[in-house]
């Protein structure tokens, strides 16, 4: 199980409900942040040979959440375009990286993502057509555990609590183990991410990470 941790804490698991609710209408728009501060040059995330980048660190998260919204949207995104930009100093690595997307019902997505931003950034907003729902920080719920629903009833933050996700998963997973609980993720689910991870790349004008071997 790949460690998509953000999926299986309330914040994400609320932006779901509240979307399946009906509340903010059909769904028409996704954008997902994932940003950090530049980690250090000897940083191994810069390193090519590693399967460094901001989107392999970063844009994975933004990627993945897109796609975990093909529910209510009519099945699984397609990428319409990207762009990016390489780290100075470090060749065929990417510091960020923007991605158009499109779903079959019409609704459109950017999942962005940069490793030398100004701030940390974790953000993914939800818009459809009665209203939106934001999360600050849907990767990182325990730094910021809001989610915000705008409707024209009016504004609410609810606040789904600052236990780590990675716990969450950790039970997801022992409940896997021990009582056959069914699991969100499995290696479908990884090959549909890396595939969208691979053409984000070659769409943005750069080379997939090179294969390791093992």
């Amino acid at each position: 199980m790949e460690a998509f941790h953000y999926l299986f804490h309330p914040v994400t698991r609320r932006l779901h409900e509240i979307l399946e609710s009906g509340e903010l209408g059909e769904l028409q728009r996704v954008e997902t942040l994932v940003a950090i501060p530049a980690p250090d040059d000897s940083d191994p995330r810069w390193s090519l040979t590693l399967a460094g980048g901001a989107v392999m660190d970063l844009g994975c998260y933004s990627l993945h959440a897109v796609r975990m919204l093909a529910p209510w949207a009519g099945g699984a995104p397609r990428l319409v375009s990207a762009r990016g930009g390489e780290r100075a100093g470090a060749p065929g690595v990417d510091e960020w990286l923007d991605a158009e997307l499109e779903f079959p019902g019409g609704a459109t997505a950017s999942a962005r993502c940069h490793m030398a931003y100004g701030e940390l950034e974790m953000s993914c907003r939800i818009v459809g057509s009665a209203g939106e729902a934001f999360a600050p920080n849907f990767v990182l719920p325990h730094l910021d555990d809001r989610v915000v629903v705008r409707t024209a009833r009016g504004e609410r933050t609810e606040r789904l609590g600052t236990r780590s996700s990675y716990t969450y998963q950790l039970e997801a997973l022992a409940a896997h183990i021990r009582r056959d609980a069914p699991l969100a993720l499995d290696a479908d689910d990884a090959l549909a991410t890396m595939t969208l991870i691979d053409e984000s790349y070659r769409a943005a004008g750069l080379a997939p990470r090179p294969r390791t071997a093992l």
